[in-house]
């Protein structure tokens, strides 16, 4: 069993999201960033990305890297999965000042 609560699907630079998820097993989350063009691929993966353990029923904070979104909108992915193999995807949209 997992279940996600999601404060909303749309951010923008420096506003920070957040989510409750509840499970029966441990669960991670995944965060990626994506941009409109995308970036180039040799860049490393911002402090924002990456896997992070959740812990069932606490609120898990995240924001859009002002450095990767400030002249491009885009989207962050976030996909949660627990140990029993239920996934939860959603696509968090990010307005640019710029765009």
């Amino acid at each position: 069993m997992l279940k996600v609560q999601l404060e909303t699907t749309r951010i923008a630079l420096n506003q920070r999201n957040s989510l409750i998820a509840n499970s029966d097993t441990e669960m991670e989350i995944s965060i990626l960033c994506f941009t409109q063009p995308p970036r180039p691929p040799k860049l490393n993966p911002c402090d924002e990305c990456g896997r992070f353990k959740l812990i069932s029923g606490e609120r898990f904070y995240f924001n859009a890297n002002p450095s990767v979104f400030v002249e491009k909108g885009g989207y962050l992915k976030l996909i949660i999965q627990n140990q029993s193999g239920d996934v939860w995807q959603r696509k968090i949209e990010v307005s640019s000042p710029l765009k």
